[in-house]
């Protein structure tokens, strides 16, 4: 027989204690001073005063069963909803996207319409179905950056997609803020409210958890702007549920070693659990806007979020004392999805091509796998001057590599 399950009944509300909350004056973070990030910022709820106001809010406990939401909302437009909901929750950040500092919107490319045909992606992504023209007026779509604080709230686990976590949802909102899949409960709203376990509340919990969790490909270019935005707006005082496993706890290290994060705040989470999480305030970070579109792509990222994941990662006072002498060539895994078939042969090609021009004393070929710790891949990539490779995880990498102003060099490959 199906087992019932009851409407959710709001917990008794109660007043965190004053002493509980840290009130002394915030100050920007001394790495987003040193790394040169500030500038992505607009440090919203600080200059509003929402900062304590959002901090001292009647808080309640998670609810003692598994119960259903009554009618809850979803949540599109945060900066609208919480205008007219302030008791649910606050604007951290509210950051409209910087100038694109490249002088076209995007690469020009040959014929994109054919490299999409070629790809078999014609169909699933938008940029496929848009004249360069268009692209050129369209790109790039995010129009801001907002982080937000969420009152009494809880952490999805994957209710629409068991690789994308990370929703936030109350017993009156779902916040999707921006698509990640393309399911279609994908802005759905989540109506069974989970029973928490004592040892996954928090009082101030930092939600950068997100699709496809310690993936290379996805942790770096998606998850990591997320955290590294969170981590420069909300308290320090705040927990921190990322990612576990995989480049995931490599970057983590990284941020460490770095001065970005403590040890004690990091809260591994656990795809095999999937254990929900809750906490009086959850913050959340995402580009917008909410892409509508049934058909086409389903999320979006802004040059902005690499800029802020090299300069935090990748640069330091040593930075221009590195020598940039390495044409790097990806290697996929053997047989694996989109390797190059001939990957010797055209490591054999490019060794030969730098060999006969100029730069053959200034340039080295290196054979990148993926192998030891990711601190040891952002190291190699700072010093690239070339960097060739299939399209996939490795590619992640160039975030650590820096632009080049003097020199650039063509290598004509014609290969049978």
């Amino acid at each position: 027989m199906p087992v019932s399950i009851d409407y959710c009944l709001f917990a008794p509300l109660r007043t965190i204690d004053s002493k509980t909350i840290q009130t002394h004056p915030w100050e920007i973070p001394e790495w987003v001073k040193r790394y040169n990030v500030s500038h992505l910022f607009q440090w919203t709820w600080h200059k509003n005063g929402d900062f304590e106001r959002c901090r001292r809010r009647v808080l309640h406990s998670p609810q003692p069963l598994t119960c259903l939401a009554d009618s809850p909302v979803v949540v599109n437009d945060a900066l609208v909803y919480f205008r007219s909901h302030p008791n649910q929750g606050c604007i951290v950040d509210n950051v409209k996207r910087l100038p694109n500092l490249i002088p076209h919107p995007v690469p020009r490319v040959r014929s994109l319409s054919k490299t999409c045909s070629a790809l078999n992606i014609d169909r699933d992504w938008i940029l496929c179905n848009k004249s360069q023209v268009e692209l050129d007026r369209w790109l790039p779509v995010t129009t801001r950056f907002v982080t937000i604080a969420v009152f009494n709230a809880y952490i999805d686990t994957g209710f629409c997609h068991s690789a994308v976590p990370g929703t936030i949802f109350t017993e009156r909102a779902t916040y999707h803020l921006q698509r990640w899949t393309n399911n279609q409960c994908r802005n759905d709203p989540i109506r069974q409210i989970p029973a928490i376990e004592e040892k996954y509340q928090y009082f101030e919990l930092i939600d950068s958890i997100g699709n496809y969790l310690h993936a290379p490909g996805h942790f770096a270019p998606q998850q990591l702007p997320r955290l590294l935005r969170l981590l420069a707006t909300v308290p320090t005082t705040a927990k921190v549920l990322v990612a576990k496993g995989g480049v995931a706890d490599g970057l983590i290290d990284v941020l460490i070693e770095r001065g970005i994060v403590t040890r004690d705040r990091i809260i591994p989470f656990d795809k095999q659990t999937s254990s929900y999480h809750y906490a009086h305030i959850v913050y959340r970070s995402e580009p917008w806007p909410y892409i509508h579109d049934t058909s086409n792509s389903h999320y979006i990222h802004d040059r902005t979020d690499m800029q802020l994941v090299h300069r935090a990662l990748a640069i330091d006072e040593h930075q221009s004392d590195i020598k940039k002498d390495r044409v790097i060539l990806i290697k996929r895994k053997d047989g694996g999805t989109r390797s190059i078939i001939e990957h010797s042969n055209m490591a054999v090609f490019m060794t030969s091509t730098l060999s006969k021009s100029k730069l053959a004393n200034d340039l080295h070929l290196e054979i990148f796998e993926a192998h030891g710790h990711i601190r040891e891949h952002i190291d190699l990539f700072r010093r690239a001057r070339i960097i060739v490779g299939p399209h996939g995880a490795g590619m992640m990498n160039i975030l650590w590599a820096s632009y080049q102003e003097h020199m650039s060099l063509k290598l004509d490959i014609q290969m049978e």
